[in-house]
């Protein structure tokens, strides 16, 4: 009887891509192999996932944040295209928006229940930055139960007066009855954009390019940093013990698309001291597109270049910056990506690693097909997070069919994979344990 003598070479390692299929090195796997890890030269079935918190319909989370305090007090915060949203127990959120609570009372009454009369002069006042708008969203004191969401919030669909407000739909808690109450202010994300956030003096401070910059301090709800100088920031990261912001509206309403600008040392309320300062970054035409750190320096980046910064250990001039260097840049300002103490980013075409003040590409297994299937426009959008469990860093990507993906990096290994989702992963983060 005659026998066949078949070879067969474990796999040892994970994508690699970039070479046809016929060169493609043997130990690797191909690029419809989906879903998997490799442990042991065997083929693992990648984590799952599970539903937790569902927080209406087209609610888009586009950051989730690990907070705690000084006294060990623990909170996941979660961002979305309209709210900042605190995870609770037992199924359910609360809302830290900034709130409207100004006036001494309001009250629906039984005939017009899509109409709130309220006792006081500050509905319509301009200098308010928490004065209500057609957009935010209307609950009586007696109707909340702040930590129990989601509750009978009623939508605003005009400012009518001082004293009036007209709703979307009939208001559906007590009527009749003249008291306290919340306007929840609804927040909007750019087109394209995501939330920025940092995290100093134990409170957690997050803007994008439509609103103020905001400060949770770990409980009650977010208020505005400063309503002169902290304004529309599209990057936040602590720095040299300041917060800093790049990208932002100066105190004229211009944006700012080529500055960083840093507060007082230790204080990031105050803009105006002496220790606080702007820097403009005028060397090249490229926009800002994000802030890093990497070893004890910050690193500034642009769509096509990259500036590193370095504290000088001066008070009013505490931030020194070095020459820029042109030829990679960063592509997708929300999938850069801090770990292992330097930073990990998307250009125009690989990935890379910061070392030093060198920059090394990581993405030559995969790099190849990410940019067949994620158009410029996609690119932009693309969010990266470190899954620390399993020493990996996440870009999660839309590809020109509409796909989810996630292009998956393992630092330990440097090898690659690739997963695809049913449902639509937006973003990802570390949460409370």
């Amino acid at each position: 009887m005659a026998y066949s003598k078949y070879i067969i070479r474990p796999i040892e390692h994970g994508l690699n891509i970039d070479a046809p299929s016929l060169s493609q090195p043997f130990q690797y796997a191909g690029w419809e192999s989906k879903n998997f890890e490799l442990y042991k030269r065997s083929f693992k079935k990648r984590a799952g996932y599970a539903k937790v918190r569902d927080l209406g319909s087209d609610v888009d989370v586009q950051r989730v944040i690990y907070h705690q305090t000084r006294d060990g007090i623990t909170s996941t915060i979660f961002l979305t295209n309209t709210d900042a949203i605190k995870y609770e127990s037992g199924g359910t959120w609360s809302y830290i928006n900034k709130m409207h609570t100004g006036g001494t009372s309001a009250e629906v009454a039984t005939g017009t229940e899509d109409t709130v009369d309220g006792t006081g002069t500050d509905w319509v006042d301009a200098t308010d930055m928490t004065a209500p708008a057609a957009g935010d969203y209307f609950i009586l004191d007696d109707d909340l139960d702040s930590d129990a969401e989601p509750q009978g919030w009623a939508k605003i669909e005009s400012v009518d007066s001082d004293t009036q407000l007209t709703l979307v739909d009939n208001y559906m808690g007590t009527l009749d009855a003249a008291g306290d109450y919340y306007i929840r202010n609804v927040y909007s994300v750019p087109a394209n954009e995501r939330w920025s956030w940092a995290i100093l003096n134990s409170n957690l401070y997050f803007s994008n390019g439509n609103e103020y910059v905001q400060v949770w301090t770990g409980s009650g709800t977010a208020t505005d940093l400063d309503t002169t100088y902290a304004k529309k920031a599209r990057y936040l990261i602590e720095y040299a013990d300041r917060l800093i912001m790049a990208d932002y509206e100066d105190t004229d309403d211009n944006r700012q698309p080529f500055s960083i600008f840093w507060s007082k040392n230790g204080d990031p309320s105050n803009w105006s001291d002496s220790t606080a300062g702007e820097a403009d970054l005028l060397d090249t035409e490229f926009y800002i597109m994000g802030l890093g750190k990497v070893g004890a320096n910050l690193v500034i980046y642009k769509t096509d270049s990259l500036v590193f910064a370095y504290r000088t250990g001066e008070s009013t001039s505490p931030i020194a910056f070095g020459s820029e260097k042109v030829g990679v840049g960063c592509a997708a300002p929300y999938g850069i990506v801090s770990v292992m103490g330097t930073n990990v980013f998307i250009g125009r075409n690989d990935f890379y690693a910061i070392y030093g003040d060198s920059v090394t590409p990581i993405g030559k297994p995969i790099k190849d097909k990410f940019f067949e299937l994620v158009n410029p426009t996609e690119l932009k959008r693309v969010f990266g997070y470190h899954n620390a469990l399993k020493e990996e860093v996440r870009w999660l990507a839309t590809d020109d069919d509409g796909n989810r993906r996630a292009f998956i990096w393992n630092y330990k290994t440097n090898e690659w994979s690739h997963s695809r989702y049913n449902d639509v992963m937006s973003c990802g983060g570390r949460g409370e344990i």
